[in-house]
């Protein structure tokens, strides 16, 4: 006869109770996840800035090339007066953020540069000699890269090609509006205060005269 069968041994040791989140670590988990969230959401706010300010610019120059003549955006006003080098001149008036015709028949010649610009360096005496032989009818403006060069760097410029024209000082705001990326870039501004042509890159002198000619014939008339 078979003895007594044995029961099984029970394993009394009791359950590791599951790990819980501490009310402090849960509270820092979601902290860090609205920051992750906010910084993620205002780094797509300012692409999205970016590149409709750069439609803009890029605006301005196909309306140039597909013949249209947009309105010229309104210029910076800080002067760099350099030894003697004026601001805007007196008639120059704006509306808004766009320019108003000049009084007179005035045409209007904006040149980008910055002071670390070679070429900017070249096309200088070009633009002082266009200065001064079309002085009364055309007025050169010099709009300096302000966001990405020195004042004292643009002072010494102004002085070293001993510019007597308006030299004023440009910021990033400047450059989205006019849609300029590199130097030098030139604009020609007819009497109603719209943009006639665009040029990238150094001017090339004759072809300036051609473009001033042309416009300064036609005398639009300020709007």
């Amino acid at each position: 006869m078979s003895g007594p069968v044995p029961l099984p041994v029970m394993d009394e040791t009791p359950a590791a109770p599951a790990t819980m989140t501490t009310p402090n670590r849960s509270r820092w988990a979601t902290i860090g996840w609205i920051a992750c969230s906010a910084l993620l959401i205002a780094v797509v706010l300012g692409v999205w800035l970016r590149m409709d300010s750069e439609r803009s610019g890029s605006n301005l120059a196909n309306a140039i090339v597909q013949g249209e003549r947009p309105a010229a955006p309104a210029l910076p006003t800080a002067a760099i007066a350099g030894d003697g080098a004026p601001g805007l001149p007196a008639w120059y008036r704006t509306s808004g953020d766009e320019q108003i015709g000049a009084t007179g028949g005035k045409v209007l010649v904006v040149n980008w540069w910055a002071s670390w610009c070679g070429p900017c360096e070249d096309e200088a005496p070009e633009l002082r000699e266009l200065s001064d032989d079309y002085a009364g009818r055309v007025v050169v403006v010099g709009l300096n890269a302000g966001s990405e060069d020195l004042e004292s760097d643009a002072r010494d410029f102004v002085r070293k090609h001993d510019l007597t024209f308006p030299i004023v000082r440009g910021g990033r705001a400047d450059n989205d509006a006019w849609g300029v990326n590199s130097y030098p870039e030139t604009f020609v501004v007819g009497t109603d205060g719209r943009v006639s042509a665009h040029i990238s890159g150094p001017i090339e002198a004759s072809d300036m005269r051609e473009l001033l000619d042309d416009e300064l014939a036609k005398d639009r008339g300020a709007s």
